[in-house]
């Protein structure tokens, strides 16, 4: 359990805004020892209960999140204990990163964003040859990258319309505010502070908030970084919309090649692909389908379930296409949600 005292150097207040009166915050101080945290022994368990493992670990953040506001404790080893438990089995079709891919609520991405990011970083380290005692560090690391939102008032994180220059100002002190709370956990937790003050830090120099460059940045940063923007893109935000993981990351792979390193960006596209699991797309035959696995030797091209045929009738019996078996099958676009809704009719 945690202790806390106050952050020191707090945000100028904003005038005519809540921000003044909340916009301090105290920080975790380590009472007594605790367990090793990296041991894995956690058994397999059912997809159903792999499911809830998700809920534990937002209804995780919620309290922690909570209790920094409140000046109150928290459980590190509770989210070790929800982090071990992702990692003991991840697979391909693991409903954890389903979930982690395709749930979307703006309302709770304070809480959604860094289990997201968690989940999506367990499974970049179990990709890259990671021990599983590695994949809980940069699993535990990416739930807590972003705890300084707790510093930050709700009438700027919920904000719907565009932040001004002195909003901005308080939601980019953020690693600031996540490095203190986690530094204050002792020298063997270094890490998750060290991590949390890099995320946005870019390998050429161009992040903030100290402007690192690759070779002074932690590994684990330099891939939460990446996941980090690739998961708010593929999520819904209040001032903004979600885009399909293709479009994601396209606009990754169009703006961010000096911001990360070529073999994480080769990864990002290895494991997660353009066209993840459960997503839709259109084929050149104009028919639509939803993934349903996808191979990381071949990232553009899935397997699918087609949904609807070239002229938007729905399919009645199952029809699944490996495209790696059938060469004259590719993929043209992404379809959202909202289109599947639309063919699927009232």
């Amino acid at each position: 359990m945690v202790q806390f005292r106050a952050i020191e150097n707090k945000p100028q207040a904003l005038k005519g805004t809540s921000a003044g009166k909340k916009n301090t915050l105290s920080f975790a101080k380590i009472s007594g020892d605790l367990p090793n945290n990296n041991k894995i022994g956690a058994p397999e368990m059912p997809d159903e209960s792999r499911k809830l493992l998700y809920k534990e670990a937002s209804a995780y953040i919620d309290d922690v999140l909570n209790a920094l506001r409140g000046r109150k404790g928290f459980s590190l080893e509770k989210g070790f204990e929800i982090i071990r438990k992702i990692v003991a089995r991840t697979y391909p079709q693991d409903p954890v990163l389903i979930l982690a891919l395709h749930q979307d609520d703006w309302r709770q991405y304070v809480t959604q964003h860094p289990v997201n990011v968690a989940v999506f970083a367990i499974k970049m380290a179990d990709h890259l040859g990671f021990e599983k005692s590695k994949q809980v560090e940069i699993g535990m690391a990416g739930l807590l990258h972003d705890v300084g939102m707790a510093a930050v008032p709700d009438n700027i994180l919920y904000k719907q319309g565009r932040l001004d220059e002195a909003e901005k100002k308080i939601f980019r002190q953020r690693p600031n505010f996540s490095s203190k709370i986690l530094r204050a956990l002792g020298t063997e937790y270094a890490y998750l502070a060290e991590c949390a003050v890099q995320v946005y830090e870019r390998i050429d120099g161009s992040g903030y908030p100290r402007g690192l460059k690759a070779d002074e940045m932690h590994e684990y940063a330099q891939i939460i970084g990446l996941l980090d923007m690739y998961e708010s893109l593929i999520h819904s935000r209040p001032q903004r919309g979600k885009r399909t993981p293709f479009a994601a990351v396209k606009e990754i792979i169009n703006t961010s090649k000096k911001h990360f390193q070529k073999h994480y960006l080769k990864a990002l596209l290895s494991v997660f692909t353009a066209f993840p699991i459960h997503s839709y797309v259109r084929l050149n035959s104009d028919a639509i389908g939803k993934v349903i696995e996808t191979y990381a030797d071949q990232p553009m091209r899935p397997k699918i379930q087609i949904l609807y045929d070239s002229q938007k009738r729905k399919v009645l019996t199952e029809k699944i296409i490996a495209l790696p078996e059938d060469p004259l099958l590719h993929i043209v676009d992404s379809i959202t949600e909202n289109e599947i809704r639309k063919l699927a009719g009232p």
